[in-house]
């Protein structure tokens, strides 16, 4: 088969609210190429996000439902699409192809992959369209004990109940520092960071071969460790069904790139937070300025200043202040925009800003 069947399934992930640009270079479909098979391309260019049995595929396409499992279970080891068990039997469906596709990549990369997607991804500029409208698709989580302590912190911005309140845990390498190391350029930061939870099951994860099974005081142990190492806390942009905390660097993440290396303003969601200095505590020995990634602290004159606008509230130099003379408030403006309920109105909330039509893959 020759490029059409790429471009098809580019087309199609693009009409998915997250978006798959098509960049002039088309290292998009050369991307493609490495993680589908021609046949394989195919088939998920024709599958709904919704997910169907394996017996109303083949009745929608035509095709022997016989002939399409020994397909469809291939591709979903891979990565490809989603499979699950549902009360009316095993159901498949086309994911995004990020947060989605290429996460599931993490135990296929290798260094050819790593270039290709480092192609597209600055080709794309942060993967296009999905940092140039709003809603963006990840949000700042504060440390939570760097916040002041006469301040609500909403559910959906407390790292640590979510972990406490699952019911299964388990831990991934970092797909994009893992990425960046087989470019040759490594990350000095912990790497098994992504914390993965869910909220409803218990056992998740047994079978999951990309995730490492572990107890929920483990998981907030790496959490934990993750802020003593600078790393940013990122999770879903909704306010209920998170099921990941992603421990972050602007070295290597792709989301925190989008803003600091492509200049996407809706990359991602600074935190309702922003840090605040105690003059009177502070000694200006810089310590604060080494742990901030975004380069919103600096130490002219013995004490330390905040450029708010680059401030994204994740509180990482709160934690290790000597002095303890840093600390998270509220942003001016919390309260006038907060994120989509769920996954579904963000969503819809992105196709409507992005100006796409998905439902025909519902």
């Amino acid at each position: 088969m020759s490029d059409e069947v790429y471009e098809k399934l580019a087309a199609t992930l693009d009409k998915i609210p997250n978006g798959f640009p098509a960049v002039p270079d088309r290292s998009h479909i050369r991307l493609l190429q490495w993680i589908f098979e021609p046949t394989e391309a195919e088939l998920a260019s024709q599958m709904r996000l919704t997910g169907e049995t394996i017996e109303d595929l083949g009745a929608r396409l035509e095709r022997d439902p016989d002939e399409l499992k020994e397909l469809l279970e291939t591709m979903a080891h891979k990565g490809q699409i989603r499979a699950w068990n549902s009360s009316t039997g095993r159901r498949y469906a086309l994911i995004p192809f990020a947060v989605g596709i290429y996460e599931e990549q993490l135990g296929r990369m290798d260094e050819e992959f790593a270039k290709l997607y480092e192609d597209y991804y600055n080709a794309a500029k942060g993967v296009g369209n999905m940092f140039k409208t709003e809603p963006p698709i990840f949000k700042v989580i504060p440390v939570n004990r760097a916040v002041t302590t006469d301040l609500e912190i909403h559910p959906y911005e407390k790292a640590e109940a979510l972990i406490e309140n699952a019911r299964s845990w388990g831990v991934r390498e970092c797909i994009c520092k893992k990425q960046k190391n087989l470019i040759d350029e490594p990350c000095s930061y912990p790497t098994s960071v992504c914390i993965m939870f869910a909220p409803k099951r218990e056992n998740a994860y047994d079978n999951d071969e990309l995730t490492r099974v572990v107890s929920k005081e483990e998981a907030l142990k790496i959490l934990k460790d993750s802020e003593e190492a600078g790393l940013v806390h990122c999770s879903m942009n909704v306010q209920t069904g998170q099921y990941y905390i992603c421990n972050c660097c602007t070295c290597c993440c792709g989301v925190l790139r989008g803003l600091t290396q492509h200049d996407q303003p809706y990359a991602f969601v600074k935190s309702d937070f922003l840090i605040e200095v105690d003059n009177d505590l502070c000694t200006g020995c810089g310590t604060c300025v080494d742990r901030c990634q975004f380069a919103a602290l600096d130490v002219p004159e013995d004490l330390c200043i905040v450029t708010t606008d680059r401030c994204v509230g994740c509180g990482v130099c709160a934690i290790t202040c000597p002095e303890g003379a840093l600390q998270l408030v509220a942003r001016p403006d919390r309260g006038d925009k907060v994120p989509p309920e769920k996954l579904m109105d963000w969503m819809t909330e992105k196709a409507m800003a992005r100006g796409v039509d998905p439902s025909e893959l519902l």
